[in-house]
This record gives C-alpha cells, structure tokens and sequence, in this order.
C-alpha cells in the first residue's frame, strides 16, 4: 500500500460547507480540511483517491492527513476547488438538466475504465471478483464541483471495488428518490437548495440514456443498500425503483 501524505498538523479555519457525514473547513491558500463527524479513519479513501488520479480521474489533490490522539488519519487536506456543486450550477440555470446528466454518466464511464492493478484489496467485504471496476457508489450532482478546467468529483467515503451496475444503479435511484420526496433534510447543504423535481427527472432521464449499458441488473440490490443506510424512508425507495423502471422503459433500454 502507498505510505499516506505527509501530518500537517495546524488548525483548520471557518467551516465552508457541510454534507451528510462530513465538514468542510479553510486551511490555508488553495486548500481545505474534510473531516468526518464520526472521526473515521481516512486511510483507504485517501489511498483509493490517490489511485483514481493517477490514472486521470479529476478527484481534489490530497497533499496531507490530520492524526487523532491515537495516531489514527482522521481528516484529509485536500485542494480547494473553486466552483459550483453541479446542482447548484442546474438550479442556477448555468446547466441544463440534460448537461447534468450526461456529466454524470461520463464521469462513471472514465471512473470503471481506472485500472486496479496497483490498488490494494480491501480486507472488507464484498471480495473482489473478476469483473469489477472502482466504483464510487454515491456519484450524484452534489459530489460533482464545476471548476473552471471540468467537473471534479468529490466525497469518495464510500468508494471500493464492485460491479460496475451497481455504481450506476446507485446513482439511478439517489435521482429517483429525490424525484419523489425531495432532498433529505439531513443532507447537508444541499438540502437548503429549492431544487425543481422535474429538473431531477430530466437529469435522470439524461443520465440513464447516457449510460453505455443500463443499471437494470443491479436495481434491486442498490434498492436495499438505501434500504439499509436509512437515506430514504422504505415507501420512497420503493417509489424511486418504479421511477427509474419507467425511466428504463421510456428510454427504451
């Protein structure tokens, strides 16, 4: 395995955005510190992020970690990238649902051409199998900054190795299940943002005709993965699946 970038032990300033799971702080010029509000271990994110870049992925640059008092890499300083989420570029009107989900699509199909030679096994399950790519598994307008050279994809919490299907899915039923009840109230920032849910049907439909092959295999199991995160309630995991089943078919796919 890589050995990690360097401690870079200073404080972090002001606070410059929020997610789900994790903050973002000022850390200087051209930099911030993420850390998560579980104080996790950042040792195989860093490292699958690092692997991804080297092979062409527009990911932000890790230059150092932060250590907890046992010595463990609990926060990461990464580039500061300056720019809209991708959906606050939609809401905007900077983008068109259509430009969001063709983004989106393109960005997965340069992420499962990434080789894995050179990248560890995770000691985790699932093991890897013949036939699975890096998959990112939470690719989605927010986790997407518009920076003045492209997109840039960003959280990469719950990145590993899996089938490429599943990654697609993912992303497929997120849409879904904003399209039927919103943005959850505990997403972070993006859920102050008055998103239209006809502009998230668009990026959906945009997005799944985008793909090189369709997420059907791999619906079902992304439907449980929701299930068991508890991001949506089960009656709106159940509504996104036949959304993005309707979408599929429209599409004729």
């Amino acid at each position: 395995m890589d050995e990690l970038p360097p401690v870079i032990d200073r404080p972090a300033g002001r606070m410059l955005a929020r997610g789900r799971e994790a903050t973002i702080h000022e850390f200087g010029h051209g930099l911030v510190l993420r850390r998560y509000d579980d104080g996790r271990d950042v040792t195989a994110e860093v490292t699958l992020m690092r692997h991804v870049a080297r092979h062409g992925m527009p990911v932000p640059k890790v230059h150092g970690v932060q250590l907890d008092a046992g010595g463990r890499p609990v926060a990461m300083v990464l580039d500061r990238i300056e720019g809209p989420t991708l959906v606050e570029a939609g809401v905007a009107g900077a983008v068109s649902a259509a430009d969001v989900g063709r983004t989106l699509a393109e960005l997965h199909a340069r992420l499962h051409r990434v080789p894995l030679d050179g990248l560890p096994v995770s000691p985790e399950p699932p093991a890897r199998q013949s036939g699975h790519v890096v998959v990112h598994l939470d690719l989605h307008p927010a986790n997407v900054l518009v920076a003045p050279e492209g997109p840039v994809l960003i959280d990469w919490s719950i990145a590993r190795t899996g089938p490429a299907a599943l990654d697609t899915a993912m992303t497929a039923m997120t849409l879904a299940a904003a399209v039927v009840a919103g943005i959850p109230s505990d997403a972070g920032d993006v859920s102050q943002l008055e998103i239209d849910r006809s502009f998230l049907a668009a990026t959906l439909d945009s997005y799944l005709t985008a793909l090189s092959e369709p997420p059907t295999p791999a619906l079902d199991r992304a439907a449980s993965i929701l299930d068991l995160v508890g991001a949506q309630p089960p009656q709106v995991v159940r509504a996104a699946l036949g959304v993005v089943r309707d979408a599929l078919a429209r599409a004729g796919l």
